[in-house]
């Protein structure tokens, strides 16, 4: 897989720099641009970049934000959108335009949280640590197939699965039989990987994996185009996106 350019809809402050610094790992695997919506990139910036053979540019555009930044993604090819959005009070889904952009991407969609201030991914790369949350759903397998493009540059992959409902102890057999097959497909790709249960709320507990992990990103998959209601209700995907400290990788 190759990601050549990333598109960022991002408010720039130096403390947000590091999350382009956390990027720099994928020119291993194509990165060549950075395409930035609204803001002309500062000039510390494009030196930091440049210094690493990566280009960085501002893209025009007018109408809603959404709109502007599918069309843009669209138009430039990118492969990855990376949204820096303001989250008033932790409340993600309050902001029309990130639950829209969540809702209607066709792209796999980076989300970072503005005020966070750990940034260990600036130092370690963005990919270096992972935590993969899997339910065995359609979605979940395109976030491991995503995962396993990336391979050339995860450090280490932690498969998470979140028991909400009590088994059986032949089903929770079947369950480790399970994550063993998706952690042995991982080790056959050569990416270190690590499967864990977990039990209670899927996002509280996804959360929680990723704290004991020291993870760096979280990957999920996103459930169907429905309503939000209904999206967040029945994908935790979402609820993880509005609470996590890390970046949180949507896969559509």
């Amino acid at each position: 897989m190759e990601i050549k350019k990333v598109i960022s809809a991002t408010n720039l402050k130096p403390p947000t720099y590091s999350i382009f610094e956390g990027l720099l790992g994928i020119k291993k695997i194509g990165l060549e641009e950075i395409i930035l919506l609204s803001e002309s990139p500062p000039e510390e910036l494009k030196e930091k970049l440049s210094g690493h053979g990566i280009k960085i540019r501002e893209v025009e555009g007018s109408g809603k934000l959404v709109s502007r930044i599918l069309d843009s993604s669209k138009r430039e090819d990118v492969s990855l959108i990376m949204a820096n959005l303001k989250r008033e009070k932790r409340k993600l889904f309050r902001d029309t335009t990130a639950r829209n952009l969540i809702k209607n991407t066709p792209l796999p969609l980076l989300l970072v949280n503005e005020d966070n201030k750990e940034s260990s991914y600036s130092k370690k790369g963005i990919f270096d640590s992972v935590i993969l949350a899997t339910d065995w759903s359609d979605a979940a397998q395109r976030a491991l197939n995503y995962i396993i493009g990336l391979k050339e540059i995860i450090g280490v992959l932690d498969i998470v699965n979140v028991l909400n409902k009590k088994l059986t102890v032949r089903d929770i057999r079947q369950l480790k039989e399970k994550l063993e097959e998706v952690r042995k497909i991982c080790l056959k790709e050569k990416i270190d990987a690590e499967a864990h249960i977990y039990a209670g709320k899927t996002p509280k507990e996804i959360l929680l994996a990723a704290k004991d992990y020291n993870a760096t990103v979280i990957v999920m998959g996103s459930g169907p185009k429905s309503t939000i209601k209904e999206i967040f209700l029945r994908y935790p995907s979402y609820k993880v996106a509005e609470e996590s400290s890390i970046p949180v990788l949507i896969i559509p």
